[in-house]
């Protein structure tokens, strides 16, 4: 659950460091446009200049020797305005090419942004998913735990039976051997009853006499 968290807050952080990012990739696409005005503006200054130069190097020509020192300085101003005008162009070009790097560069960062959206995403629909299974977890331990203690009442009433059934058994062959030894009682009583009656029953020696004098 804590590496979800600090996954949560990881894609967290890298969400908000790429919406930054994207943020000032746009504040410097604006600046390089801003910055390809101002070169728009001196590469038309530059070209006004020139063509100022051009103008006075012709009329410095009229002048002759009197315009002479005039036409070395619209040299000089014509020479200035085309390096200026050179420089310009070369300073647009660089600013197109950074504005094509940051377009991409927006574009990438996008796309970056998208992708820890969705991994975001991901992550926060696993960690409902861990957190759920967490809670399956315990409650499957909990289960188990009554089950444990079930099994370890079952197990104390078997035991708990187990002595009642020795306890039961011995009684029993308690009870057999008294019962044994009372049924042997009972046939040496009923042996001697049997046996005095028969001896009281028998011919006497005196009769036999009597009958054989008759």
């Amino acid at each position: 659950k804590r590496l979800i968290e600090s996954a949560n807050r990881n894609a967290d952080a890298g969400g908000g460091a790429v919406s930054q990012a994207v943020e000032a990739m746009g504040r410097i696409e604006g600046a390089s446009r801003g910055i390809t005005k101002i070169t728009s503006v001196i590469d038309e200054i530059a070209f006004q200049t020139n063509l100022l130069a051009l103008n006075a190097g012709v009329e410095a020509a009229r002048a002759g020797e009197a315009g002479r020192g005039f036409a070395v300085v619209a040299s000089e101003v014509r020479s200035l305005a085309q390096r200026s005008s050179e420089a310009a162009r070369e300073i647009s070009d660089l600013i197109a090419a950074s504005e094509s790097e940051i377009h991409q560069g927006v574009e990438l960062v996008g796309q970056t942004g998208t992708a820890l959206d969705k991994i975001l995403a991901s992550v926060r629909e696993i960690s409902a998913q861990v957190i759920l299974i967490a809670s399956s977890s315990e409650e499957q331990a909990i289960g188990l735990g009554e089950i444990n203690e079930a099994v370890n009442m079952l197990d104390t009433a078997t035991q708990q039976n187990a002595a009642m059934f020795e306890e039961t058994s011995a009684a029993t062959t308690v009870l057999n051997s008294k019962t044994r030894e009372l049924v042997a009682a009972i046939r040496g009583f009923q042996f001697a009853a049997g046996a005095a009656p028969a001896r009281a029953g028998g011919p006497q020696p005196g009769a036999r006499d009597g009958s054989v004098a008759a």
